[in-house]
């Protein structure tokens, strides 16, 4: 997609389609909702008379407005002013989206709300990932040209072109994220995603993949413990941009992801309603993937590594068992209690392994805890700090991104509901307070700043949405992009 700063009125802007999002206050139409809606002889008025178009029940409305330069009114449910880049995001997919399959070849959005640079380029990755379909990964004979059409350029009034062209490479990053997140458990497996990190060495980056002797000769006993019992075995990978090696040794940025190509829950199996979608258990992994080939075309010369610690948790005959203990790469020993709590041991290695590489501050973003999605929903992320200064750096990436992401405290306290008669510790705790107990967990090994994001619901949809399709959402991607853009400058 072609994404242009216009300038001019939304009422003379020429496209085949004008956005225009409706908020909730623009009930009584004054100030420049109603002189674009004069200009286009009513019909916004018209239409929300009419019921066709109420914020309180609407997505989007598509209207005729024969008055004006662009035929067409798309109008959108901007809700309540506010929240700058995220609902910029949030309205360009919902506005690309909505015309998929339509014949409409170029859109204009119009944001009305104090934009800034961070607005415009988290309205253009959102422009792009409106237009993504999961259909495409693997393709539908029943699926007919026109039903494959999409908007082929995207016009922003007033907005700051080099904001737009970041933007745009935001939004194909996460297209290519959304894409490893959707492949299936019997295509994209621990040895194919090794593959496909492999093919970042066409911009630039360095790649080390560690197989299992390797992992074993430095003491990986969390992460292959985990991959024990699959037929398609662990493998770690590190993708390293073109400045780690030359950056200041207090200055280097590690992302690490969650790489679980399939979650059976191991002998602790999951039950058979929706196991289909573990198959998106590698999302952190993908996120990070994604997030370095948009940083290494972007600004190759940030001191970013990403690390992928990637597992198929299997029930097979030689599958890792409740009560069996294991050392982890810091030398802790942990007693497995539970092999469906399997992210956070081969994070735990991940992290390890990543300071050793002279990591100086890391974030970790995993699909880990159900109960991140009983208490946020499918909207927002939870993350936890420490020290709360590196939070907080982490928390203005996410607002800058056009992401919604919360902080959850640390609570030291629980670090007792882990205790184990037989090893430094356990993998699973009591059920009360999961979600911050899976944090705590994490947080014994790793000793420099780090933040820890939960994207177990904010990372694929089950359903069909307004701004994206059932599946892969891209979750964090943007984020990361942004933090490691501003830890460079």
């Amino acid at each position: 997609m072609r994404l242009r700063a216009v300038s001019g009125t939304p009422a003379t802007v020429e496209a085949d389609v004008l956005a225009v999002p409706i908020y909730r206050e623009d009930a009584d139409m004054t100030g420049d909702l109603a002189e674009l809606d004069a200009a286009a002889g009513g019909a916004i008025a018209d239409a929300m008379t009419w019921g066709e178009f109420n914020v309180l029940e609407h997505a989007c409305t598509l209207i005729d407005a024969p008055a004006l330069p662009a035929g067409r009114l798309l109008l959108l449910n901007a809700g309540g002013r506010g929240r700058g880049a995220w609902r910029a995001r949030r309205l360009a997919q919902v506005a690309t989206r909505r015309l998929n399959g339509r014949g409409a070849r170029s859109l204009a959005l119009w944001l009305r709300d104090g934009e800034d640079r961070d607005a415009w380029s988290a309205a253009a990755s959102g422009a792009v990932a409106g237009t993504y379909r999961s259909t495409d990964v693997y393709g539908r004979v029943r699926d007919t040209d026109a039903m494959k059409r999409s908007v082929d350029e995207m016009l922003v009034l007033g907005a700051d072109q080099a904001a737009l062209d970041e933007g745009a490479e935001v939004g194909e990053g996460l297209a290519f994220g959304r894409d490893l997140s959707n492949r299936s458990a019997n295509d994209l497996y621990p040895e194919r995603m090794a593959e496909v990190a492999r093919g970042l060495e066409a911009d630039g980056c360095a790649v080390t993949i560690l197989e299992p002797d390797e992992m074993e000769r430095l003491g990986m006993g969390c992460l292959l413990g985990v991959g024990q019992g699959a037929a398609h075995p662990p493998r770690l990978i590190a993708i390293k941009l073109p400045g780690w090696e030359s950056a200041p040794p207090d200055r280097r940025l590690a992302i690490v992801g969650k790489g679980v190509c399939f979650d059976s829950g191991g002998i602790s199996i999951k039950p058979s309603e929706s196991m289909g979608d573990m198959k998106h258990d590698k999302s952190g992994a993908a996120a990070v993937i994604a997030a370095a080939r948009t940083v290494a075309r972007l600004a190759p010369g940030t001191p970013l590594m990403a690390v992928a610690p990637m597992v198929e948790n299997m029930p097979g005959g030689n599958a890792q068992r409740p009560g069996d203990v294991v050392k982890a790469m810091n030398g802790m020993t942990v007693e497995v209690t539970n092999t469906d709590a399997e992210g956070r041991l081969i994070l735990a290695d991940a992290m390890t392994w990543a300071e050793r590489e002279g990591a100086t501050h890391i974030v970790d973003v995993a699909t880990l805890t159900g109960a991140q999605a009983v208490a946020f929903g499918d909207q927002v992320s939870a993350y936890f700090a420490r020290p709360d200064d590196w939070g907080q750096t982490v928390g203005r990436a996410a607002e800058a991104a056009g992401e919604w992401f919360w902080e959850m405290p640390l609570v030291a306290e629980y670090r007792s509901s882990y205790d184990s008669p037989h090893a430094d510790i356990v993998n699973s705790g009591s059920r009360d307070g999961s979600l911050i107990k899976a944090a705590v967990f994490l947080s014994e090994f790793v000793t420099v700043p780090w933040v820890h994001a939960d994207i177990a619901s904010t990372a694929y949809l089950t359903s069909d949405k307004p701004y994206g399709p059932k599946g892969a959402t891209g979750a964090s991607i943007p984020t990361l992009v942004r933090l490691a853009l501003d830890f460079a400058g």
